[in-house]
């Protein structure tokens, strides 16, 4: 050992290898017990081993994702989503080396995020894909060691929100909707769809006959289907009558979709100027399950209609229905009910006393 400053470095060979580091500290004691570590990790081959990751950075492993999990297994809706939300990881991740991205840049990243007025929701889209991209990279490519996602929690964002149109909001609302954006806005809330799925929905997902809208596949990456309220079936003989491409709501002759953004953002506009606050367009979502179960609809027929793998995630409207809750409760009471007989009996014995 010898010191440097006032810090204590070590100088070491082996097998032709030369380590010459510092010990990190002034303390004699501890920079000996420091070199030991070193010398028996040396002696046992694991000092000079090089982690996994330290040759790939998170570029790679991003396009290698996109290439070989999101693109042939998901829908192609969200693996344009997963392109769009890895754009900011590559902005701030991209030149790492994948053994070099530690919990502190995470928090850093979401910091950040925040700083710029990006919601938890977003921030929480574009972690998820890098922390499963990682994941993938342990079990399945053994590309790395470990995830810097192991001792760090990604904001979870609003996911129980549940919001819905009042009487007044939806007459508002539904007053300022241009032209153009009002048969997607109701066909949102008589569906249930996904924004995405409405901006991007074909005329061979429609039909009219049987009154179906039939979706090849979904976010969850299964297909799925919703019957036609009378209003989107008026609507959609309406625009069928007019079509020309293949999208429902396409504009010219090239058989281009409206931009889901596009959509969404004249829809917040809208919103804005119509004094709706705090409303985005995928609450429509949340407005149709929660006007059915408002209703009296169940909670396993709501979450068929809209495509809920789990009914946990439909569970989150069960407080608006009381009223169907307080009905069930009288189930108890229905026919012979040994404690109200018993209840009846005692009334009549006291009559007979008083009279």
């Amino acid at each position: 050992m010898f010191l440097r400053g006032q810090i204590w470095w070590t100088k070491i060979r082996h097998d032709g290898k030369k380590v010459e580091k510092s010990l990190g500290t002034r303390n004699r004691k501890s920079a000996q017990a420091r070199e030991a570590k070193i010398r028996t990790e040396i002696i046992e081959g694991s000092f000079f081993k090089k982690p996994k990751g330290n040759k790939i950075t998170v570029a790679i492993l991003i396009d290698k994702y996109l290439a070989e999990h999101s693109k042939p297994n998901k829908g192609a809706i969200t693996y344009k989503n997963d392109i769009y939300f890895s754009k900011r990881i590559l902005q701030c991740f991209g030149k790492k080396l994948l053994s070099d991205v530690k919990p502190s840049h995470i928090a850093k990243f979401v910091t950040d995020r925040r700083m710029d007025g990006v919601g938890d929701v977003t921030i929480n889209h574009e972690l998820r894909l890098l922390r499963h991209a990682y994941n993938l990279a342990i079990r399945n490519w053994e590309l790395v060691d470990e995830t810097p996602f192991a001792r760090i929690k990604i904001p979870s964002g609003d996911v129980r929100r549940v919001r819905y149109l009042f009487p007044d909001e939806e007459k508002k609302l539904m007053s300022a909707l241009p032209e153009w954006l009002k048969p997607i806005v109701v066909i949102a809330r008589e569906t249930g769809l996904r924004l995405s799925n409405i901006a991007y929905l074909k005329w061979s997902e429609v039909n009219t006959f049987s009154e179906m809208i039939i979706l090849e596949r979904t976010k969850n990456g299964e297909p799925h289907s919703v019957p036609m309220s009378e209003n989107v079936h008026n609507i959609l003989k309406t625009l069928f009558v007019d079509k020309k491409n293949n999208y429902v709501f396409g504009y010219g002759e090239g058989s281009k979709p409206y931009r889901h953004w596009w959509i969404s953002k004249s829809f917040r506009d809208t919103c804005r100027s119509a004094g709706v606050e705090n409303f985005r367009f995928h609450d429509l979502r949340h407005d149709f399950c929660s006007r059915l179960v408002q209703r009296g609809a169940d909670l396993y027929s709501v979450g068929g209609l809209a495509g809920h793998k789990d009914i946990k995630t439909t569970q989150r409207y069960a407080h608006l229905s009381p009223e169907k809750l307080r009905s069930t409760i009288q189930i108890l009471n229905s026919g012979d009910n040994l404690a109200t007989i018993d209840e009846n009996e005692n009334h009549q014995e006291c009559r007979k006393l008083l009279s």
